[in-house]
């Protein structure tokens, strides 16, 4: 029943998939959503299971948020049923069919991770349909206020080109507001010929009768938030409006005119505007870095907005300085401070309003290894406000709404995972070892549909993904898969990120170099391991191919490894595929005179790094001991010799079966099995007989862009060999039977890969 189900149910998220692409965002109206019901007469015609589950995604539709298109709701609904069946499906093959004490213990951690990677695809579907199936988001401007409040801009600087710094500064004096104040904070530049002309380039600001000040604080702690708080304590006391600018924005003229005047609704405490970039068009690491940036401020930030839940961004954004005063200020030990404090502010009872326009440009990292630092210090600090704030976001009675909890806390996690495209990368190693030793590492018993809903769902999620971006930004399919394979590349570094994050309580701020990187060899250094880890894929890779070939179970498991190996091999790629990429104007060049040996290097070689790769080794050493474990104990079969040859192995031979002999009978019942339990050949599965099935090789649920699932074949029973000792004759040893019968596929253990859904740079 579950599988007729699971089947009926990947095959209406296939069908919405495909619906999303022709008209996903068309202002399709709540009452279409009847029209769903017309699918029960082919599902009826198919069987009463796929009936029922039909009538699960239609009857969800009708729930969902009336403002969501047609094609959205039953998108969600689709992807929302299917998942709980799997996830059922997933259950049931971990924990009541194991075999021993390991095996269910085992498959209980793979569980685990892939329930975490189910919740993440259901998450990215969520918010993608949540921003972009629905009215645009266009908030109203209220008319200009009877008195402009007074507003502050703050422009916190360290070791920065002046030239680079003054740019800025002439962009915010060119505002057209009439009463405003800069004010430039330089903190810890050690370098006077840096800091002095900017001193005096606001001196002559000043004397042109511009409101703005200058101050050199020459050691002061706290990183960006020390040098904002010192800031907020130095103002005067009419300041009403605070806003944050980088050092490397140039503003438009009209941001203040377009967006104070949300102050004028005494609930607002802060307005916040996207980040956008220039100088990104000469190249193709450059294009597509900028395609991804755009993801989360055109999807996530407009989903968040409809429940009050965004963040406070950092840059191109205002606060009410009251507010602010009132929640204690930034705080310093966290270093994504701009997102925790406006966890503070709602929290309060305040609004936060996101108008999706850009009005100021910055400049985006210019190598990938200033790429890597930007995303660790963001990973980190989003774990860091998970531990200082779960119980506000999981408790009651804090004054977050159930969306800004939920927005909040699933932003914390998403973090996690990359740490759960780790794990998934161990468990589909082990299965390849098993494959390619002939010892196969089972935790879970799947039948052929098992196999194909994770290879279903990394195709399905990725085609959403592909949509969702080029919606949003109008890039092309090429420029689409490069900007996501920009976020694959960075797995590494945020798994590790939140390694760190959960087991020290302050992180380094690794502040990010906006400038070209001159060495090949020392990009390599900082990508060393990820690049360990894609000479592991490839070499386990082509031992597959040549041992395993081409049955659905090999197939799976090649797929699932070259997922991983594009994942981590991206990175090594990225690192030295263009690494002289040359600044672009000369203050950019400037800039990178500036920058010494990179810090990446230290976050890799660090104490719990290396304690990360300790644990990592461990974890396949345990592996390959179960493995050789369960060797030792007679098998009835052994999957990967029952299966054509790779394409430069050749074909195994077959054990000769006779009757009396000590050789497997077909209608025996399968041998004894270790921690890894393997299906014998006619052994009819849970489905087809309702008796305990015989253990199937398994895949799992997710990988990085989140996956979704077509409809795969059914169980697929395999023969057991059993023993049929004569007459006085020792018993016999089980030994591998020929390869099944025609239409037959041996069972595999497949882990599959984490959904990344959605992989998009996000801040915490």
């Amino acid at each position: 029943m579950l599988t007729n189900a699971l089947v009926a149910a990947v095959a209406g998220l296939a069908t919405t998939t495909l619906l999303l692409l022709v008209a996903g965002t068309r202002p399709l109206a709540w009452r279409v959503r009847w029209l769903g019901l017309l699918a029960i007469l082919p599902a009826a015609a198919a069987s009463s299971e796929a009936v029922i589950a039909v009538v699960a995604i239609d009857v969800l539709a009708l729930l969902l948020p009336r403002r969501w298109y047609a094609i959205g709701a039953w998108l969600f609904s689709a992807l929302l049923v299917t998942c709980v069946l799997y996830a059922a499906y997933l259950v049931r093959a971990s924990i009541l069919f194991g075999d021993g004490l390991a095996s269910v213990l085992l498959g209980v951690v793979l569980l685990l991770l892939e329930l975490g990677a189910i919740g993440m695809l259901a998450a990215s579907a969520f918010e993608m349909v949540d921003a972009l199936c629905g009215p645009p988001l266009d908030p109203v401007v209220p008319g200009d206020p009877e008195r402009w409040p007074v507003a502050c801009l703050q422009v916190p600087t360290y070791n920065e080109p002046a030239a680079l710094v003054i740019e800025t500064i002439e962009s915010l004096v060119a505002l057209d507001y009439p009463a405003l104040r800069v004010q430039v904070i330089d903190n810890n530049t050690t370098d006077e010929a840096l800091w002095r002309p900017v001193e005096a380039a606001c001196e002559r600001l000043r004397s042109a009768g511009h409101w703005i000040e200058f101050v050199h604080l020459p050691t002061w702690p706290g990183f960006k938030a020390g040098a904002l708080n010192w800031g907020m304590a130095h103002l005067a006391p009419d300041v009403e409006v605070m806003g944050i600018i980088d050092a490397d924005y140039v503003v438009d003229a009209a941001w203040l005119r377009a967006t104070v005047p949300f102050f004028a609704d005494p609930a607002v405490a802060f307005v916040q505007t996207p980040q956008e970039y220039r100088e990104w068009e000469h190249s193709g690491f450059y294009r597509a870095c900028h395609a991804g940036f755009a993801y989360f401020f055109k999807v996530g930030m407009v989903s968040r907005a409809h429940r009050n839940g965004i963040i406070f961004a950092g840059t191109m954004g205002l606060m009410r300085r009251d507010v602010l005063d009132d929640v204690g200020g930034w705080d310093e030990r966290i270093i994504t401070e701009d997102a925790e404090v406006s966890l503070r502010v709602l929290a309060r009872g305040h609004r936060g309003v996101y108008v999706p326009r850009a009005y100021g440009r910055g400049i985006m990292p210019l190598s990938y290894e200033a790429l890597r630092k930007q995303r660790f210090r963001w990973a980190f600090g989003g774990i860091q406000i998970l531990r200082r704030h779960w119980r506000v976001l999981v408790g009651r009675g804090t004054g977050l709404t159930l969306g800004q909890r939920y927005d909040y806390l699933v932003g914390g996690l998403w973090w996690f995972n990359d740490a759960l495209t780790l794990g998934f990368a161990v468990f589909v190693g082990a299965a390849a070892v098993g494959a390619i030793t002939g010892h196969p590492f089972v935790v879970q018993r799947l039948t052929g549909l098992g196999l194909v809903i994770p290879i279903a769902f990394l195709v399905l999620n990725l085609v959403r993904y592909l949509w969702g971006l080029g919606t949003t930004t109008g890039v092309g399919p090429a420029l689409a898969l490069a900007a996501l394979r920009v976020n694959l590349s960075l797995s590494w570094v945020i798994a590790l990120a939140c390694f760190r994050g959960m087991t020290q309580e302050h992180g380094v701020f690794l502040r990010t170099p906006k400038f070209a990187s001159n060495r090949s060899i020392r990009e390599l250094g900082v990508v060393w391991v990820e690049a360990g880890l894609s000479l592991v894929g490839a070499v386990l890779l082509v031992a597959l191919l040549l041992s395993a070939g081409f049955s659905l179970a090999g197939v799976t498991l090649a797929i699932l490894l070259g997922w991983s190996l594009l994942i981590y091999g991206s990175a090594v790629g990225y690192a030295l595929g263009d690494p002289e990429r040359a600044p672009v104007g000369g203050i950019l060049a400037d800039k990178a005179l500036l920058e010494l040996a990179p810090a990446a290097g230290r976050v890799v070689r660090s104490r719990p790094a290396r304690a990360a790769i300790a644990a990592l080794l461990a974890l396949i050493a345990v592996g390959v001991v179960i493995a050789q474990e369960s060797s030792r104990q007679p098998v009835a079969e052994l999957p990967f010799q029952q299966v054509p040859a790779g394409p430069i192995g050749r074909q195994p031979t077959s054990s000769p079966t006779a009757t009396g002999s000590p050789e497997a009978s077909p209608n025996a019942t399968p041998g004894p099995v270790g921690t890894s339990g393997v299906s014998a050949p006619g052994t009819p599965t849970p489905e087809a007989s309702g008796s305990t099935p015989g253990p199937s090789p398994r895949p799992t649920a997710s990988s990085l862009p989140t996956p979704s699932r077509s409809p795969g074949s059914g169980s697929t029973p395999t023969p057991v060999p059993t023993l049929a000792p004569g007459p006085g004759k020792t018993p016999p040893v089980p030994v591998p039977t020929q390869a099944p019968g025609p239409g037959k596929t041996p069972p595999v253990p497949v882990p599959t890969p984490p959904p990344h859904p959605t992989p998009s740079p996000r801040k915490p």
